[in-house]
């Protein structure tokens, strides 16, 4: 049998005034058709289906609209959990109707762990939508990791697979995530997650595999200029109770390109770009500058424009001024111990630096809040 793993689609989604949804048709338009070729049996969507709690009424209709097409071009049973961005009880509302076009949602975690576990076909899959620590430890207190066990362990009788929007293991992020935890668990670690045949996450945006057959799928369209990795779907081969996984790539359906450039540069920079999509190409100039230019804006625009092209964003760097990339863009990229030193710099701006010594005294404080929900 054939499973297909995606996540954080975020219908909804906006870049500055540019609206998301005719890339997103395209990409649900791709999947749809990828289902009937490959014969998928098991559609696996891991979280964010939606950027917001409350959708546009077009992205709710797109979303819809998808899943009656799964329903009446395909026999694929369609399995979905809500992400940090979903509302769970907006999804979990038509359950009762969409349960007869075989299409499962797991909204909000359930105080009964038996009740995330299904049976499909040759294989069961346990499904974990996102939670927070108050839905992990209803009393108030105890240790997460162990809490969020017992909904992962059950006897094996057949080949087991999880769906789970949360972070796991070592990743890489893509900057358009919002990953601060709110589930007592700081990264679920990758040995709790091998017992099971095959692991698909949702919340990540970039591409990546994590353990031996652990994946974020990541997000099937680039959520910010910044983000530059190859976007794709992972399918999962089941045959005699042995899985195996293929990256399928997704075309690129918009180019976002970003020229970083100086005011000497520019025309011939912005001529190198190629467009290898059907929808118009966006673009982010970050452009070094000695002083403002008058008409300089006018003049990318025509020069975009004959390319068939369009200035998305405007980027002037003042030599003397602020060169670095936008902090917004970087938060979440950065480690803890990173956004302290962001912090002491924009505290002390005299400062030559952070010292050594308060730099470990952080890091050791670190050490013991990761590790005190575990200790006896």
């Amino acid at each position: 049998m054939r499973i297909l793993h995606t996540s954080d689609w975020h219908l909804g989604k906006r870049l500055f005034k540019l609206d998301r949804s005719p890339e997103h048709e395209l990409f649900l338009a791709w999947l749809l058709q990828t289902l009937k070729e490959k014969k998928i049996d098991v559609l696996l969507i891991a979280g964010d289906i939606f950027d917001t709690p409350t959708p546009p009424h077009q992205s709710l209709e797109t979303f819809y609209n998808f899943l009656h097409q799964v329903s009446v071009e395909t026999q694929t049973e369609t399995m979905i959990i809500a992400g940090n961005h979903d509302s769970g009880l907006l999804l979990e509302a038509p359950s009762k109707i969409l349960s007869p076009h075989r299409v499962k949602v797991w909204g909000k975690l359930s105080l009964n762990p038996e009740d995330h576990w299904i049976k499909l076909k040759n294989f069961e899959l346990c499904a974990l939508p996102f939670f927070r620590s108050y839905e992990l430890l209803p009393q108030g207190d105890g240790d997460a990791l162990e809490a969020l066990k017992k909904y992962l362990t059950k006897e094996r009788t057949l080949p087991q697979v999880l769906m789970l929007h949360h972070l796991a293991g070592v990743f890489e992020a893509a900057g358009s995530e919002q990953v601060i935890g709110l589930s007592g668990v700081d990264s679920i670690p990758t040995e709790i997650l091998k017992s099971f045949d095959y692991v698909a996450l949702g919340h990540i945006h970039k591409p990546q595999k994590i353990g031996d057959m652990s994946y974020y799928s990541g997000s099937p369209i680039p959520l910010r200029f910044s983000e530059t990795a190859k976007k794709s779907v992972v399918l999962i081969e089941e045959r005699e109770g042995t899985f195996s996984s293929e990256i399928l790539p997704l075309p690129v359906f918009r180019n976002l390109f970003i020229v970083k450039t100086n005011e000497n540069d520019y025309r011939s920079d912005i001529d190198q770009l190629t467009k290898t999509s059907d929808l118009k190409p966006m673009v982010e100039i970050q452009i070094e500058l000695s002083s403002p230019k008058v008409g300089l804006i006018d003049e990318i625009k025509d020069l975009l424009d004959k390319k068939e092209m369009e200035l998305l964003s405007f980027m002037p760097l003042y030599q003397d001024g602020e060169k670095k990339e936008r902090r917004s863009e970087k938060l979440f990229e950065l480690s803890p111990v990173e956004l302290f030193e962001e912090f002491f710099a924009t505290k002390f701006r005299d400062a030559e630096g952070m010292p050594e010594d308060l730099k470990d005294d952080f890091k050791a404080l670190l050490d013991k809040v990761k590790h005190a929900s575990h200790s006896p």
